[in-house]
């Protein structure tokens, strides 16, 4: 996937970090001089030092129609809306941006210009995901006849501190995704289940609280 890059920043250099690069190609428009310098000697990405509101950037310096996703991830909501904005012009396909304002955020989505990530909405929900599933398991959904649930772990739990592998679970139940306040990820038996651990957990007929909370 070919991936143009708005903003060189904190979240970008995490972004880089945390994505394969040799299966996706990306660019990065910066206007910071340093910041492009640093970039460009840490990873393997093309850096073009300019103001991502030049618009000679989207059609001198790079073909737009060979990028499937743009990600506008500048700490200026301004630069940002109107990053997407060109993107949409250019039928880019996916098109992303963080925001600081929930007012544009809301413009974004109705406009469909993208999708707008806003970092306090964004931890609010998780809070709110925690608590809701921390004194017992809160159903989220159904897949067949299985039921989805979310579980917080908190340390009066009977599975802290234990292996995925050493939880007796019946053959209808199984841990789908595990978070553990940074990133989901796939459980395996050696993971610690840790306090504050969030999992999401797939059963059928067993009662999920019984096994994992109390």
């Amino acid at each position: 996937m070919k991936i143009l890059i708005v903003g060189g920043g904190v979240v970008t250099e995490q972004l880089l970090n945390s994505i394969n690069l040799k299966k996706n190609q990306a660019v990065v428009i910066e206007k910071n001089p340093e910041r492009c310098s640093s970039l460009s000697s840490r990873y393997d990405v093309l850096v073009i030092n300019k103001d991502a509101t030049d618009v000679s950037v989207y059609s001198d310096d790079i073909s737009m129609s060979e990028f499937e996703a743009l990600l506008a991830l500048t700490d200026k909501d301004e630069v940002n809306i109107f990053t997407l904005t060109v993107a949409k012009l250019y039928k880019v396909p996916f098109r992303l941006a963080r925001v600081k304002n929930p007012k544009v955020a809301e413009l974004i989505t109705r406009l469909q210009l993208g999708v707008p990530i806003s970092h306090s909405s964004i931890i609010a929900d998780m809070v709110r995901s925690y608590l809701s599933a921390l004194g017992e398991a809160k159903p989220v959904g159904r897949f067949k006849e299985y039921t989805i649930y979310a579980v917080t772990l908190s340390e009066t739990d009977k599975v802290i501190n234990k292996k995925v592998g050493e939880i007796n679970l019946p053959d209808d139940v199984s841990i789908l995704l595990m978070f553990d306040g940074e990133r989901f990820r796939v459980p395996k038996e050696d993971d610690i289940l840790l306090n504050g651990y969030q999992l999401l957990v797939m059963a059928k007929s067993s009662n999920v609280n019984e096994i994992f909370k109390g």
